[in-house]
């Protein structure tokens, strides 16, 4: 009896003109040894495709490996079923436009947002104490204390997602990938459960 382990690859979108799905495409395959063995079984052949992704059930790959190695007993290291996307290569003219419009309207929000949390606490009444007490002419002084405080609401914004330098940034994943890396398996899980 072979003991065969698989292990997800992380895929990056496939060519939409790819015909057929290999294991050895979507599975590492340990030990080594079956890789020449297995990793050329077809999961799956397209003749069209109808959609930009595709599923690959667990069952469907120990069906598969079955017919080639009948007593082999497979262990996924992660039981999950296969997500493929494809991509149709096609150059998207709008792209840059539609960051920039996001972009803009993510910006205005953020302003507006920080506009309204300082209304709603009167900020300028705080400022304005605060110089007060600092230098007895809040008026004048002010700008003094309101530009760097304006400066260090951004500079605190790309600390805390980890874009001001660029090598921490490199070795620890910022919030807000975190936060697409779990909108992504909830994508994918849909996707699952949807096929």
């Amino acid at each position: 009896m072979e003991d065969i382990y698989l292990i997800p690859i992380r895929l990056k979108p496939l060519n939409f003109t790819i015909q057929n799905i290999y294991l050895k495409d979507i599975y590492y395959i340990y030990p080594k040894e079956y890789e020449e063995k297995i990793g050329n079984i077809c999961i799956r052949t397209y003749k069209e495709k109808d959609s930009n992704y595709d599923v690959i059930h667990i069952g469907e790959v120990i069906d598969k490996i079955k017919e080639k190695l009948s007593t082999a007993h497979i262990t996924f290291l992660k039981t999950d079923d296969v997500v493929i996307f494809f991509n149709e290569n096609k150059k998207d003219r709008t792209k840059y436009l539609r960051v920039l419009l996001v972009s803009i309207v993510v910006l205005m929000g953020s302003i507006m947002g920080i506009m309204n949390f300082h209304a709603d606490v009167n900020m300028i009444h705080s400022q304005s104490t605060m110089v007060n007490a600092l230098t007895k002419n809040p008026k004048k002084y002010l700008p003094y204390f309101q530009i760097p405080y304006s400066i260090g609401i951004g500079v605190g914004v790309a600390l805390f997602f980890n874009k001001f330098i660029p090598t921490y940034a490199k070795n620890e994943p910022s919030p807000l990938d975190l936060k697409m890396k779990s909108l992504n398996k909830e994508i994918e899980n849909e996707l699952r459960n949807t096929k």
